[in-house]
């Protein structure tokens, strides 16, 4: 196989098996890297080929969160390959090397999940037919997804023509190797022995061949090996699921995961008291909606959590979702150009796109999260308590981040959005019932009782299972969610996977913020000692890096509070914390903390195009236009000069020209070359997606304006679409995809030939006004698209 398959270019190897080869690669046509598998068979076999080309296509309508699903499938070289989701993590058979056996509710958690993607797959009428450790993956967030759907094939495909067995022997089913049935039950049989594998850290079926192997498969009936232990029930719904009869296996997949929802559900019990919390955050729930601001900052967390997976959708769609918010857009970009993320962003950031690409998708979401919960959680009457919590918050969630930079870790921020929302429930509590916060803290008083206690009698629930039943509302996954829930006491043992080391650092970071931000110097210097002793085996610091750390993030909690404009001298959290400064420096140390922690100062911006009035609402001309332009164009130039991505570039110039300008929508056009057609790709603005798709004229002669500004090349302003001297050269397809009675063309043209167009629109008639000094600014932004362009070609 050479450096190329089909468009895709090699980048490496993933892994290999004995007829197929997995490599990492990048389509240059989207812009995205994909893993590609090809598959060499021993014989040519033509119908072979035909046949898995045209399961793969069957396969890759399957749309399931666990699903990895496949973009495309072909022949190169009379071999097939095909093409999936590039799915960063470890594969489930690398984690259960390291770390099987697993414990039962951990091994029960992942093959539900993992059942859940098979079930989807069965309604669909699809069989997997290769279900094995290696074909499920662990992505980044510990979720489990399915793969290889190569040999899968439909539940009403009839019996295979051939006699040869496809899959892998070692999780092939008693029917299969005997007679080559196929049934949803042949998954179940894979999925039992998985789980059977994680339980006991050994494969169900071993042997000296493949021969051996599968008599071993056919012959004889499974059981538990001796001498290790697994969990009773767990063990009894194992067995089940790998019964040799199939009449005595579970009947489906989804049938396998109710059992082990019901094995993972705590005893009846214990359940009465789930329903009762679970009845209560519906309860409160209710109650919150009423005020006004928690169903919009609902959808606007739940609208962030949504955004899709795929890099080049997550970059647009997320920039989308925070422009629609003009304060929020002021304040992340004021905090992408503070001090402590100046340095990464090698100079001013006039754009959300490029700070998304400067400092990576997760931190600009969890930013634009944080945010939002402060701007609604502010109330005349709770303002102080409230600002208390929420920096208390925020220096948690700074605290795990840079202890997780300190450990060369690589989820700084998971760390982070983890370690604030430790104390949703409190912050959400506060705000929304008020009263009795305050009853819990007086019982708390009153009854020397803990703050869980007062407040299950207060609330009927805790904190922290209130945040946690608002998170899982809310759409945030499951590692986060998880971490939300506080540690057992007792010295906390080393973290064995990525879910148990954020909940671990979670839990410290609080505990590190609590003893900063309430206790005394000679208590909380006791308290350190007891924090570093519990924590000892998941936070291996010594004295010097933890008072680093806590200085550094106290310096970044000052900065976010300025940026939020919260004069932090004035609340006690903040003398608090300057205390502690004072403690840990010498007169140079106080000097600084009392400049910061004062409020006296407020760091202004050095670029104009960051001055506050330059963020307008959406559809509203920036007061200083120029400005912003300018900033974008400074923007790119420094994005042109590094490794950029083609999209990445096209991107910020459309939103630089949709916030300067106040277009209702900014669209990117791109010349189809076979069909010689324009495209509609993206844009920003209200529908800005729906109207690429609509957006598609071809590049031959026709009598309208689209045609002259592509074919001549020239900037063309429509003022009023149906003005009678123009009326006429409106085509009829712009009418049907666009309500705009105004817009504006850019076309970029290399050597006379169009090869994109930039569209930029406003609702109605004499709208759009464009100064001479912008239209230059305008055609310079059009002019480093082109050049963009040319060098990524």
């Amino acid at each position: 196989m050479g450096e190329r398959i089909g468009r895709f270019d090699i980048r490496g190897e993933l892994g290999r098996g004995a007829q197929s080869v997995v490599y990492l690669a990048f389509d240059p046509h989207l812009e995205r890297e994909v893993a590609v598998k090809t598959m060499h068979f021993s014989a040519a076999n033509d119908r072979q080929n035909v046949d898995l080309l045209g399961e793969a296509r069957i396969v890759s309508k399957l749309r399931h969160p666990g699903i990895v699903p496949i973009f495309e499938a072909g022949e190169q070289d009379g071999d097939l390959y095909l093409v999936f989701e590039y799915v960063q993590g470890e594969s489930l058979a690398k984690l259960m090397k390291r770390e099987a056996p697993l414990p039962a509710a951990r091994a029960a958690s992942l093959m539900s999940a993992i059942l859940a993607a098979i079930a989807h797959a069965h309604k669909e009428g699809v069989i997997h037919r290769d279900l094995k450790p290696s074909n499920v993956l662990i992505d980044d967030s510990g979720t489990p997804r399915v793969m290889d759907f190569g040999i899968a094939r439909r539940v009403d495909g009839g019996s295979p023509s051939s006699g040869e067995l496809s899959g892998t022997p070692a999780y092939m089913a008693p029917e299969y190797v005997s007679g080559r049935a196929v049934s949803e039950q042949t998954d179940v049989f894979a999925a039992g022995l998985i789980l059977l594998e994680m339980l006991t850290g050994r494969r169900v079926f071993q042997g000296d061949n493949v021969q051996a192997i599968m008599d071993r498969v056919a012959k004889e009936a499974v059981a538990l090996p001796a001498g290790v232990h697994v969990d009773e029930r767990l063990g009894a719904i194992a067995l089940r699921a790998v019964a040799h009869d199939p009449v005595d296996r579970f009947r489906s997949a989804d049938e396998f995961r109710k059992a082990l929802e019901a094995f993972l559900a705590p005893p009846e019990e214990e359940s009465v008291d789930r329903e009762a919390a679970q009845s209560t955050v519906e309860f409160l729930l209710r109650r919150m909606r009423h005020k006004s601001d928690f169903p919009a900052l609902s959808e606007s967390v739940s609208a962030i959590n949504r955004i899709a997976s795929s890099e080049s959708e997550s970059v647009n769609k997320l920039s989308l979702s925070i422009l629609r918010d003009f304060s929020l857009t002021n304040k992340i970009l004021r905090l992408v150009n503070s001090v402590h993320y100046r340095q990464a962003g090698g100079g001013n950031i006039s754009t959300i796109s490029r700070a998304v690409i400067v400092l990576g998708f997760d931190a600009v979401r969890n930013i634009a999260i944080t945010v939002l919960l402060f701007e609604h959680l502010q109330d005349k009457a709770n303002a102080n308590v409230l600002k208390e919590e929420f920096l208390r918050a925020n220096l948690a969630g700074i605290l795990a981040k840079d202890v997780t930079g300190q450990l060369k870790a690589r989820d700084l921020e998971q760390a982070f959005i983890c370690s604030v929302f430790h104390n949703l429930g409190r912050l959400l509590a506060q705000f929304y019932f008020p009263e009795e916060t305050e009853e819990i803290r007086n019982l708390m008083t009153q009854k020397s009782c803990s703050e869980a206690v007062a407040a299950q009698r207060v609330l009927g629930i805790g904190f922290e299972e209130l945040g946690i039943g608002i998170a899982r509302s809310w759409g945030f996954p499951p590692l986060i969610v998880n971490s939300m829930e506080r540690l057992p006491p007792g010295a906390v043992r080393r973290p064995r996977s990525p879910e148990e080391r954020l909940r671990a650092l979670s839990s410290y970071s609080n505990d590190l913020c609590q003893a900063i931000a309430t206790l005394e110097p000679a208590e909380r210097e006791k308290e350190l000692v007891r924090i570093k002793a519990r924590y000892g085996d998941t936070v291996p610091l010594d004295d010097k890096s933890v008072h680093e750390v806590i200085q550094r993030s106290i310096e970044e909690v000052t900065d976010f509070a300025r940026i939020i404009r919260i004069n932090l001298g004035q609340t006690q959290f903040g003398q608090q914390l300057r205390r502690y400064a004072r403690g840990g420096g010498g007169a140079e140390a106080q000097d600084a903390d009392d400049t910061a922690l004062g409020g006296a100062v407020l760091e202004r911006e050095s670029s104009v195009g960051l001055d506050t009035g330059n963020f307008p609402a959406e559809g509203q001309k920036a007061a200083d236009a120029q400005a912003v332009l300018t900033a974008g164009i400074q923007d790119i130039s420094n994005t042109l000069v590094s490794d950029f991505k083609l999209n990445d570039i096209l991107r910020i110039i459309l939103e630089t020209m949709y916030r300067a300008m106040g277009f209702r929508r900014v669209l990117l056009c791109i010349k189809d070359a076979r069909a010689n057609t324009m495209q509609g790709r993206f844009g920003f603005g209200p529908e800005a997606n729906e109207l690429a798709r609509a957006f598609r004229f071809t590049l031959k002669f026709t009598p309208d304006i689209f045609h002259a500004a592509t074919s001549k090349g020239v900037d063309i302003l429509i003022s009023d679409i149906d003005d009678e001297k123009i009326a006429e050269r409106i085509p009829d397809w712009y009418r049907k995809a666009s309500t705009a009675k105004t817009f504006v063309l850019f076309p970029l043209t290399v050597k006379s030939n169009p090869v994109a167009l930039i569209y930029a629109d406003k609702p109605h008639a004499g709208e759009i006004e464009i100064t001479e000094k912008e239209l230059q600014l305008l055609r310079t932004l059009r002019n480093q698209a082109l050049l963009a362009i040319k060098q990524a070609t």
